[in-house]
């Protein structure tokens, strides 16, 4: 047998709920969703080949990327294998600009430290540059790519050990499209 006050309580909350979600014999038409402005890294969408070359020793190794549209097209992902070491170099970044294109933010972990970096900076169609917000100073990171071609960029990835006065070249990713 069914207990009384519950099916009460089952009825008062079934015409609440249809209460909030009908309005003038219509169901509530749900605010249009903001689009978020196109990722200025869009061209970046894809697989990539290329090489990474160490800058102290001129070493080189190759490296695949893959690149793809996140959030509606607010951002981008990119999976990259670098062929040095074992197990093989394999990180990931997340890329998202705001909605007004001003600031461009990058969260990046690699498998073998596996912690998180947070890169602040801007990015236009033909290059970015980011600055690391979690180094710890006197320490500084900095990460620029530049479009070198229709199917070609290049990524830098730079250190400083003097709060930023000076940066040194750690790598250069020289990418290609297949």
């Amino acid at each position: 047998m069914t207990d009384p006050k519950s099916v009460v309580r089952g009825a008062a909350v079934a015409s609440i709920t249809a209460a909030l979600f009908l309005a003038d014999g219509r169901a509530a038409e749900r605010p249009p969703k903001p689009a978020p402005s196109a990722d200025p890294l869009a061209w970046t969408v894809g697989r990539w080949e290329g090489r990474r070359i160490e800058a102290a020793t001129g070493d080189a190794a190759p490296l695949h990327s893959e690149i793809s549209s996140i959030l509606g097209g607010a951002g981008t992902e990119e999976r990259i294998e670098v062929e040095e070491g074992a197990p093989h170099y394999m990180g990931l970044y997340l890329e998202v600009s705001d909605a007004k294109g001003e600031k461009s933010t990058i969260v990046y972990v690699n498998a073998r430290r596996r912690n998180f970096s947070r890169l602040e900076g801007t990015a236009s169609a033909e290059r970015g540059e980011w600055t690391s917000v979690t180094a710890t100073p006197p320490h500084g990171s900095r990460m620029r790519i530049e479009r070198t071609g229709k199917d070609t960029w290049r990524r830098t990835q730079m250190v400083s050990e003097d709060n930023g006065r000076t940066w040194t070249s750690l790598f250069v990713d020289e990418m290609r499209r297949p």
